[in-house]
């Protein structure tokens, strides 16, 4: 890359960062003048129409991105030795930024299949997810109708309420009930403002965010809307997903437990709390959402639900 391309590309990054798509559009523009080869440059022109919208351009910008930057990859692609580290190595980093902008365009325009195919090949490539892809593919395998596979998925996904909430209606879907409240219940813990959101409950005030249990900040009331923008077309338009929902949210066990560790974060953001209580409050926390406890009760909720909702004698 040469140092007008370069600097064209670094004030096109700072544009984008700023939340000015056209002007880091503008200046992507010009460093492709100069070098119509250039992958970053054209990652960062489809960055820019696809926070702008614009998916089909961003789609065709990132795909001439994945190739020009496969073509400078050389022998290293087929090379595992060679690329060990394929985040964290300069020269193979624009490849997976070009892969990862091009699987969120397909996944956006509904190519499920090929976006589950991209961001398989970034795990391939790099398993440690730095991209956090694997939630995705997941979730396209669930929008394929593929439930069986994306109740797998979901499973090595982790613990962010963004998959926990898909693995319950995952479950739901599958007709297993219990497992649904299972996920929906500890969806609920990560992102108390989530539940309301999507089933129109009384929504909990002074709710405060606690980084030492959400380092990723996906507790906020913007993390729920985050979710809601992306997914919220699964719930939307299916009432009986948002009664089924709204119940576990406001079953007496579940509402004791949601008091209570609203309770404890309340008193784990004071700054001047004393170590080692904040580390007894931890534990306590920790205990209160810890999946084998819940799962004593989770059939239990399930069968009071169901009652409710299906009239199940």
């Amino acid at each position: 890359m040469s140092e007008d391309v370069r600097t064209w590309c670094e004030r096109g990054a700072d544009h984008l960062d700023r939340g000015e798509p056209e002007e880091a559009l503008e200046c992507f523009q010009r460093a492709l003048e100069m070098d119509p080869e250039d992958p970053e440059a054209w990652c960062g022109s489809g960055k820019a129409c696809y926070d702008l919208g614009r998916l089909k351009r961003a789609d065709q910008d990132y795909r001439r991105a994945v190739r020009y930057a496969r073509q400078r990859l050389g022998p290293i692609e087929g090379d595992p030795r060679r690329a060990r580290r394929w985040w964290t190595d300069v020269r193979t980093r624009p490849y997976m930024r070009a892969l990862h902008g091009r699987g969120l365009t397909r996944f956006w325009l509904g190519a499920y299949e090929d976006a589950a195919r991209i961001f398989r090949k970034l795990l391939k490539l790099s398993p440690s997810d730095p991209l956090d892809v694997r939630f995705l593919v997941g979730e396209t395998c669930f929008r394929m109708g593929q439930d069986e596979q994306a109740v797998r998925e979901f499973m090595r996904a982790g613990d962010d309420p963004d998959v926990l909430f898909n693995l319950g209606l995952a479950h739901f879907y599958r007709a297993d009930f219990v497992r649904s409240v299972g996920a929906l219940r500890l969806g609920i813990f990560e992102n108390l403002h989530l539940a309301a959101r999507l089933s129109d409950a009384e929504p909990l005030n002074d709710v405060p965010s606690y980084r030492g249990t959400h380092p990723k900040a996906l507790d906020t009331e913007d993390a729920a809307e985050d979710y809601d923008e992306r997914c919220g077309d699964l719930w939307a338009g299916r009432p009986l997903l948002r009664r089924w929902l709204r119940a576990i949210y406001e079953h007496p066990l579940v509402k004791a437990d949601i008091e209570r560790h609203v309770q404890i974060l309340r008193r784990l953001v004071d700054e001047a709390l004393e170590p080692g209580e904040r580390a007894r409050l931890e534990g306590e926390d920790t205990a209160l959402r810890g999946e084998t406890r819940l799962a004593l009760t989770d059939k239990q909720i399930a069968q009071d639900v169901a009652a409710k909702l299906f009239h199940v004698e």
